[in-house]
């Protein structure tokens, strides 16, 4: 350091920390503290003979020369300790004599305690030069085995870059280093992008790439990797030759490992085979459909490797796509050593690709409803959120839509029909619409038409044998499940362990045939319950043959109330019955719409009866559905409502009830930009409904708001003509402010038991006290009715009484007091609050007959009731300390 002052250099350093402070008003950033016990470190070991322990203690004495600012103070320590592990560092690597392994502890310990690279002009640059110095000369003239084992220090992700590839490059200049240990660890990330440092290591990775596949030792996850960063950092200066690699397919994904070991275990000519092929599959820019050339190619390609094979293969590997990793995925978050798990259904964009060319090849050839069935599955897995993320694949899940849409099958259709109740992610929902478009139109029938034509009856009733067993597939509510019996006919809770060794095949088909009614069933409830706030109607014939009798949908139409011409019948028994059990046999001519309470709440109690009478179950709310009528304060307002205003609602649960129900939306985050309200599109009454929401608090990191406040509903004509509210269909009002209660209820803070104290700071206190234990909104009122007639005919009704807002359950212990709304319970009389998440309410609901289906705080308050009536039972701890 013969070039500068020691001492000169650490005032320099102490002035400069000195100023880091005054910009950070008295504390300095995790940053800069490294940096200047560094910089310390490196002027006191490497100041000549005696030079160092002097300027360490004159540093350290607080009437010292030295004016320190507290914070550089409180850094004493740790630089102290720098000086005294880089000085015995440096010993280490000046002695000969030193064994190798004391070389290679001293070369990382230097790296480690390195300051920054070297600046001109700057009074302690001498110090940080030689300490650099000091580190290449020695790097680079040791032993094979010394260097090897600095190099494998020094190539770990995420950790920090500052001339990081500078001592790696001195370390590779000797020759002999073995990189498979660097493809080892690079292999577990889902690209190369730890640092900036890293972009100097892309030559010595498909170097050590190329050398491994040469020598025979291929590396498949580190391949897999050097692929995705070639996406993700645009690197077209590097080869391609990559792409052409096997295995062909990126490794991890549970698809692409059964299509590798498939493939290699065929003979080599159809390996060959196989491989032209993959090679092919991915176009290089983004399109929506391939092009002409690419088709020609394809079929020869297709015909080297047999359209029988092709299509066994692929409709064996399309159900795999998008389950959950088999290799998980590290990722950078934000800057150095910031490192975390990607989520294990994470999916690969290079596989996104080769499943590009793969499903359109597909769809060169015969379609089959099980690609089909695949084709739908993968939109939705591709399309489902990440946390933090977004959805999973947008171009997977649009690609998949895409091929339905360009099929003209019948099972296609059914898939895009699905979807369209499905999917929440609105780019891939627009081309889910479109195509339903294009469909209908090519038959010239309505939209709604086509869905509804397109349902799928997949064979129901369905019954049959496998081998000395047989099985029906059995609809309850909105499940599918299978009943199987022995050979002696006897109902058994699983297939017979012959069957599922002699018809594996035939079981999995059937075991997908059940999920698929299963997310059928769900779909199309959920699209007969928008038709509510709809003006939909039917011909008879069209009813019969859409609802009423079709195998699938009969199981909820004939629980649900219609109107016939203005008659209201349901299907009770073994026929269509009117409210007083009368057969009713419609007119041919007749027109058929979906009965609502609003439009008759005179015949609402008879219309529960009947139910009742015939243990009806409906699928959703109708006969119990809550009414939202005009209010007085409502007509004064004129064009708004203020009745669901000023309720905190956490964003997350919104948004997710926003896309179940149907409303567009955005997230919003505190940017000052992103403050599009949620709204509802009535195309059939040319209006939308907007909510008025605003921000509260933030998340920090991402600013994404957690919490939002909720202000007026309104109706728009265009984009800002209001419409009176008293032009609003009634139908129309209360199915919407039904969608509104629903979210201030569901997403509400005051109905969430982990808020009990507030929230932050306990500032919502008042406001969750409030909403979980206030005056009963519709939906609960309805709620509390429908436990009045349940809770009596249980085993504790004569421990239950209801008040105007609450179930009372008598215990042995207490008395508890149960929200009909919230669900949310107080211990009488001193009304103390009894926290119970619902999951630790393990009391089993009885098998009884319910009204209808879809309210869980329903069942979550009958499950609460029976575990407090006996509460000298808990065993639960965290209830028990309650109590």
């Amino acid at each position: 350091m013969s070039d500068s002052d020691p001492e000169l250099a650490l005032r320099e350093v102490i002035a400069t920390a000195t100023g880091w402070c005054e910009q950070g008003d008295g504390t300095i950033s995790w940053y800069d503290r490294r940096e200047y016990a560094r910089q310390v470190a490196a002027l006191c070991a490497l100041a000549p003979a005696g030079r160092g322990p002097v300027l360490l203690a004159a540093l350290n004495d607080p009437d010292g020369p030295y004016d320190l600012a507290p914070a550089q103070r409180e850094l004493l320590p740790e630089a102290t300790e720098h000086v005294q592990v880089l000085g015995a560092a440096l010993a280490d690597l000046d002695d000969a004599d030193a064994d190798p392994d004391r070389w290679v502890a001293a070369a990382l310990t230097l790296i480690k305690y390195r300051p920054q690279r070297p600046y001109i002009g700057e009074p302690w640059d001498g110090a940080r030069r030689e300490t650099w110095a000091r580190a290449e000369e020695f790097l680079a003239g040791r032993p094979v085995s010394v260097r090897q084992a600095v190099f494998d220090g020094l190539t770990v992700p995420g950790e920090d870059s500052d001339g990081r590839i500078k001592l790696i490059k001195i370390v590779l200049s000797g020759g002999g280093l073995d990189s498979a240990g660097w493809l080892d660890r690079l292999s577990g990330h889902a690209w190369l992008g730890f640092n900036w440092w890293s972009w100097h290591l892309n030559d010595l990775t498909w170097e050590s790439i190329q050398a491994g596949a040469r020598s025979g030792r291929t590396h498949p996850a580190a391949l897999a990797t050097w692929r995705r960063t070639r996406i993700e950092r645009s690197m077209s200066d590097q080869s391609d030759e990559g792409d052409r690699m096997w295995p062909i397919p990126n490794v991890g994904e549970r698809w692409a490992d059964r299509a590798v070991a498939d493939i290699e275990a065929m003979p080599e000519e159809r390996r060959a085979a196989w491989h032209a092929l993959l090679v092919h599959c991915p176009l290089g820019a983004d399109k929506a459909k391939p092009t002409t050339a690419w088709r020609k190619t394809a079929r020869s390609l297709l015909d080297a490797v047999g359209g029988d094979e092709f299509t066994a293969c692929l409709d064996d590997w399309l159900p795999l796509v998008g389950q959950a990793r088999t290799l998980p995925l590290r990722m950078t978050t934000c800057c150095p050593g910031h490192l975390a798990d990607a989520s294990p259904r994470t999916i690969d964009r290079y596989n996104v690709g080769l499943l590009w060319g793969l499903i359109w090849m597909r769809a060169m050839l015969p379609p089959s409803e099980e690609t089909l069935r695949s084709l739908g599955h993968i939109a939705e897995r591709a399309a489902r959120k990440i946390p933090g993320h977004g959805p999973a694949s947008p171009k997977l899940a649009n690609l998949a839509v895409a091929a339905l849409v360009d099929t003209d099958h019948p099972a296609a259709l059914a898939q895009l029909a699905r979807l369209a109740s499905r999917l929440t992610y609105k780019s891939t929902l627009r081309i889910v619409e479109k195509g339903l478009t294009k469909h209908a139109e090519a038959r010239g029938v309505g939209r709604e038409d086509v869905e509804e034509m397109a349902l799928p009856g997949f064979g129901l009733p369905l019954a049959d044998k496998l081998g000395d067993s047989s099985y029906e597939v059995e609809v309850r509510g909105v499940d599918a499940t299978v009943v199987w019996r022995n050979s002696d006919g006897k109902v058994v809770k699983a297939p017979p362990a012959q069957v599922r060794k002699d018809h594996g095949e035939e079981l999995k088909e059937l075991k997908a045939t059940v999920a698929d009614i299963g997310a059928t069933l769900i779909g199309t409830r959920d699209r007969l319950e928008g038709l509510l706030r709809r003006d939909r109607a039917w011909t008879v014939e069209q009813w019969r043959e859409r609802f009423l009798d079709h195998p699938l949908a009969r199981t909820l139409a004939r629980r649900l109330i219609w109107t016939v011409d203005g008659v209201a019948c349901c299907w009770g028994g073994d026929a269509l019955r009117t409210v007083d059990g009368t057969v009713f046999e419609p007119a041919g001519d007749a027109t058929v719409r979906l009965w609502h309470p609003v439009d008759d709440p005179a015949a609402v109690p008879a219309w529960r009866d009947f139910l009742a009478r015939h243990t009806i179950t409906q699928p959703f709310k109708q006969a119990h559905r809550e009414q939202y009528l005009l209010t007085d304060a409502e007509r004064a307002t004129g064009t708004y409502s203020n009745r669901f205003a000023a309720h905190i609602v956490r964003q997350h649960r919104l948004i997710a009830l926003l896309s179940r129900r149907g409303w567009s939306h955005v997230r919003h985050r505190n940017d000052g930009a992103s403050y599009q309200d949620p709204r509802l599109a009535l195309p059939d009454w040319e209006m939308h409904a907007v909510l008025h929401i605003a921000g509260i608090e933030d998340q920090g990191d991402d600013l994404m708001f957690d919490t939002m406040g909720t202000d007026q509903l309104v109706f728009l004509r265009g984009e800002r003509t209001p419409v009176p509210l008293e032009e609003v269909p009634p139908v129309v009002l209360s199915e919407v402010m039904r969608d509104v209660d629903l979210f201030v209820a569901a997403a509400g803070v005051g109905n969430d038991p982990n808020w009990f104290d507030g929230g932050p700071q306990g500032r919502y206190r008042d406001y969750w006290s409030q909403n979980s234990f206030g005056d009963l909104t519709p939906t609960a009122q309805t709620r509390r009715e429908v436990l009045a007639e349940l809770i009596p005919r249980l085993a504790i009704g004569n421990r239950c009484t209801f008040t105007d807002r609450f179930l009372e359950v008598r215990g042995d212990l207490h008395t508890y007091r149960i929200h009909c709304g919230s669900g949310n319970i107080l211990i009488a009389p001193e009304d103390r609050y009894l926290c119970i998440i619902p999951d630790s309410a393990k009391a089993k609901e009885p098998e009884m007959y319910l009204p209808f289906e879809g309210d869980s705080r329903l069942g979550e308050i009958i499950s609460k009731a029976l575990l407090l009536a006996a509460d000298k039972k808990i065993k639960d701890p965290v209830i028990l300390r309650q109590l």
